[in-house]
């Protein structure tokens, strides 16, 4: 039965992506998938893929290195940079596998298993954080301007609200500091660190999450999706925020149904089942080549950290 179990496990997040996939296609029907797949910008998006993973991880690493030292891991930039890089490779399963992979790469060189746990647990909180308040923000100013409207648009209120309200709770605990879970290992990095040293890491890791925001509103604009900066400022990075968790693998299904949900009126295809073929197909598109992209930047950097530590 626990092999039963694993089994289930494993295979789930799988059959979830093809679930929301096949629902998707269906939705939109083929035939206008082929369409917009035929006359989409793909040698373009491809290349502004490329660029958009080679620019990303610099900044990454910046955000990475500071949320590290927080918990009391302090790395040079070049060091966080590389293993940051090589973690893109088991990123490729998921977000969490590829924030794990920097984890391991701190046991390995010397820092506990638990100081390691929990300076990656800080990270992840600090990217959750900062998701929330840029897309907090960006949709207070959508709603002053009248921007949003329907029940989609009371649900991610709803969401962010909830975000916000949790965010809040958790920055409270960490100032009461509670004995009983300050002495576990796994959460001692995060009280270490404390407001100041959480207020570092989310402040840091602003420029990567609002860098990845702005280009995937660029990378819409590449494939001829005309989504005002705005509205993808404010809706990319509940994008994110909702395809890192572990429903699916990387993502996928996940993002593709959000981003036909959010982006299919810019589109400038004539009919509603074209205008969602045309995001859908530039979704798949940016997925697939993302992560061939994430993969070969992943490579490149696992082959430079062997020989910097062999």
């Amino acid at each position: 039965m626990s092999k039963l179990a694993a089994g289930a496990r494993r295979w789930l997040p799988w059959l979830a992506a093809l679930a929301i996939l096949a629902f998707l296609v269906r939705e939109v029907r083929v035939e206008p998938l082929r369409e917009a797949f035929r006359h989409g910008a793909w040698v373009a998006l491809s290349a502004y893929i490329v660029l958009e993973t080679v620019l990303t991880l610099p900044v990454d690493a910046l955000g990475t290195r500071e949320a590290l030292a927080a918990a009391g891991v302090d790395r040079p930039w070049i060091e966080v940079l590389l293993a940051r890089g090589t973690s893109y490779l088991v990123g490729l399963i998921s977000y969490f596998a590829g924030q794990g992979g920097v984890g391991f790469y701190l046991a390995r060189t010397g820092v506990s298993v638990g100081r390691s746990a929990g300076a990656v647990l800080l990270l992840m909180i600090a990217n959750g954080v900062v998701l929330v308040v840029l897309g907090a923000v960006s949709l207070g100013i959508e709603l002053a301007r009248g921007s949003l409207e329907g029940a989609n648009s009371d649900l991610l209120l709803l969401t962010v609200a909830a975000a916000l309200a949790g965010t809040a709770a958790y920055l409270a605990v960490i100032a009461a500091r509670p004995r009983w879970l300050a002495r576990y290992g796994l959460f001692a990095p995060l009280f270490e660190a404390g407001i100041r040293g959480h207020l570092r890491a989310i402040a840091a890791r602003f420029p990567h999450m609002l860098l990845l925001a702005a280009l995937h509103w660029g990378a819409f604009r590449i494939w001829g999706i005309e989504v005002p900066l705005g509205r993808g400022l404010a809706l990319n990075p509940v994008v994110l925020l909702i395809a890192a968790l572990p429903v699916t693998p990387g993502g996928l299904g996940t993002t593709q149904a959000l981003q036909v949900l959010f982006f299919s009126p810019y589109s400038p295809a004539t009919t509603p089942d074209a205008r969602a073929a045309d995001v859908l197909a530039f979704s798949l598109v940016h997925h697939v080549v993302g992560l061939l992209a994430q993969g070969a930047v992943g490579l490149a950097c696992l082959l430079l950290l062997r020989r910097e530590r062999p």
